[in-house]
């Protein structure tokens, strides 16, 4: 093809038509030209095909992580709370009627009222997206919903649980030798278990009961209200995976959370 451009360049010259010559020669820079940009439009699109085809892949990986972690809410962390609001009642009532059940019938409820939650998240695929390019998400509300979700919402969680934590039960820490007795208990010659138990059968009617009684509803409450705005974000956000998946025409498993079936 180059050798057909030239001979035609060299015979236009040789029979001295200069005029149809340039005019022959910018023609040909002219179609280079177009050439090239068709060459870059190409590119660009299987650049662009390339990019929507690695953010629908992530964007459905992201989906199924907050899919598990939404079942483990569900049917791991929202038992335990139920579970300790059971023990709260169950201690409401002992206190109530003033009746003291055996020791370690308290105990028990005593220890299930103070269960604590952890969340893990898996943030692998996020990170991956992030990593390989967030910028290619082109969807301004779900890019930045993503963003603030895995950057900011789920350790402000973490540290609102834990930090509470703390500070309630350092509370409770101080509370507890008015009415409780400590020992320790060697199992073997290596392990060694730390017990408590009440002092005596008034217990019951003893402020600090009391005050540690409402310390513990007060972290229930905070661990519901919490919880409860961490479901509500990660519903938000699954919807509008949904619809952006749905807009890409990429075919993945909806999340039914109908299925779930709670460990208590």
């Amino acid at each position: 093809m180059i050798k057909f451009f030239r001979h035609i360049r060299k015979s236009l010259l040789m029979e001295n038509k200069t005029s149809k010559y340039f005019k022959y020669a910018i023609g040909e820079i002219i179609l280079v030209v177009i050439g090239i940009l068709i060459a870059l439009q190409i590119n660009n699109w299987n650049v662009e095909k390339n990019d929507n085809e690695y953010v629908s892949l992530m964007l459905k990986e992201i989906y199924y992580d907050l899919s598990d972690d939404y079942r483990i809410i569900y049917e791991g962390i929202e038992p335990r709370l139920r579970k300790m609001q059971l023990s709260i009642n169950k201690i409401k009532e002992f206190m109530m009627n003033g009746k003291a059940p055996s020791d370690s019938i308290f105990m028990d409820y005593y220890k299930n009222m103070q269960i604590g939650i952890s969340l893990t998240q898996r943030t692998g695929t996020f990170e991956s997206l992030k990593l390989g390019g967030l910028n290619k998400l082109k969807n301004d509300s779900l890019r930045t919903m993503l963003l603030e979700f895995y950057e900011s919402d789920i350790h402000r969680f973490v540290i609102f649980i834990t930090e509470y934590d703390d500070y309630i039960y350092e509370k409770i820490g101080a509370l507890e030798p008015d009415i409780f007795s400590f020992k320790f208990i060697a199992i073997n010659d290596s392990i060694t278990v730390h017990k408590k138990y009440p002092k005596n059968n008034e217990y019951l009617h003893h402020q600090s009961l009391h005050k540690i009684f409402n310390l513990i509803m007060e972290d229930a409450k905070n661990k519901e209200f919490r919880l409860a705005a961490f479901k509500k974000k990660y519903d938000k956000i699954m919807r509008m995976i949904e619809r952006e998946l749905e807009k890409r025409k990429t075919p993945f498993n909806y999340f039914d959370t109908s299925a779930l079936k709670p460990d208590f």
